[in-house]
């Protein structure tokens, strides 16, 4: 089958849902199909290239930065790919059409609807759901009649948590089924748990520097350890870097903390292997991909207690949960992680837990079967 990803950003561009749809894409080269992705075009990465057996497409965006966009970027990249999206369903004989958000990319499987009468399927991905970010409200009232044409002209809507799933039936009356990310265990199926004792606890973070991912509540919580007791490992970048640096020099934790910036995947593996645990202190998530990266690198995980986390970490399995408004169950997981033997056996559990979860190859096969009916769009 010919498929095509729509997704405003695209490795190395962007965050989760960039990774997840490159993940998805190479998982659908292996199964023996065609794949090729629209993605926004940023400064000078190729405009038309062959990437492991993808071909990527990147059309007119006014993208600026790796790591975030605008809405009006995001709005640039919707405006190109209507115009240049449908041209390229009839040249290449697109089959199957999947758009990673309802908003900006989902118009362009609308558009591709209506002029070739190609099937097309919508990844939500959290920030497109309408409660999810509340600095997006504005802008989900606004585009409300949009989306729910997007919604509603798609064969199947496709959530990667059962926690997103509820937030969007509950935004939009149209069913929603859960496929979740996969796995990609060839790459962080690694190591146990570090045993070294006597050592700072190597507490990692991995994501977007931004008010979702809540840095700066990881940031005043480790703070309140005794100092020379952790080392903070923070990869990526985002708008609020420099604030969080500042942040850290205020709270005098500036040095117990490495500032690794975007890693490649073999040294994110790096930095996996010599760490002690992952947190994620997200106020929302999709299906975050660092915590399945983490498990299967035999890392315990400690997350906030919000929909998507709780679906990955086993409460005293493989890690922990904890809430939000109550900075002491943070410092608490971490205190029981200076434990060695405990790491080890959360870790262990953890990377059994990350080979049971579906492969990429398996999720891959889950979104064709949703193209093996008539190709009408659902009921809602």
């Amino acid at each position: 089958m010919r498929f095509l990803l729509v997704n405003y950003e695209y490795p190395p561009v962007g965050g989760g849902a960039a990774t997840a749809t490159q993940a998805l894409g190479q998982a659908l080269v292996k199964g023996g199909h065609e794949v090729t992705v629209l993605t926004g075009r940023y400064k000078d990465l190729p405009s038309d290239s062959v990437e492991q057996g993808i071909r990527v497409r990147r059309i007119a965006s006014l993208r600026r930065v790796l790591d975030r966009a605008s809405i009006v970027e995001m709005g640039s990249f919707m405006v190109a790919g209507m115009i240049i999206g449908p041209f390229l369903m009839k040249r290449l004989r697109i089959e199957a059409v999947i758009v990673f958000f309802s908003i900006p990319s989902g118009p362009i499987g609308l558009l591709g609807r209506w002029t070739c009468g190609v099937p097309y399927v919508v990844a939500l991905r959290g920030g497109d759901v309408p409660g999810n970010e509340p600095s997006l409200s504005p802008v989900h009232r606004l585009l409300r009649p949009l989306r729910r044409a997007v919604l509603q002209k798609s064969i199947a809507i496709v959530a990667n948590s059962d926690g997103l799933r509820k937030a969007a039936e509950a935004a939009d009356d149209f069913p929603v089924r859960v496929i979740p990310n996969g796995t990609d265990q060839a790459v962080f199926d690694s190591k146990g748990a570090v045993l070294e004792v006597g050592r700072p606890l190597q507490i990692l973070f991995v994501g977007r520097f931004r008010a979702q991912k809540n840095v700066a509540y990881l940031l005043r919580q480790v703070a309140q350890l005794p100092p020379g007791s952790f080392q903070l490992h923070l990869v990526g970048e985002g708008p609020d870097q420099q604030t969080l640096g500042q942040l850290a020099v205020r709270l005098r934790i500036d040095r117990f903390i490495t500032w690794h910036g975007w890693l490649s995947r073999s040294a994110l593996r790096d930095v996996y292997c010599t760490a002690d645990c992952l947190v994620n202190p997200s106020i929302y998530e999709g299906m975050p991909n660092v915590v399945l990266e983490a498990m299967a690198a035999g890392l315990p995980v400690i997350a906030s207690n919000v929909p998507g986390n709780d679906e990955l970490v086993k409460p005293g399995e493989t890690g922990f949960l904890f809430e939000l408004a109550d900075g002491k169950d943070l410092r608490n997981a971490l205190d029981a992680l200076r434990d060695a033997t405990v790491r080890a056996r959360m870790g262990a559990a953890g990377r059994a837990r990350a080979r049971a979860w579906p492969t990429w190859e398996e999720v891959a096969r889950r979104y064709l079967e949703l193209f093996r009916g008539n190709g009408e769009p659902a009921a809602n």
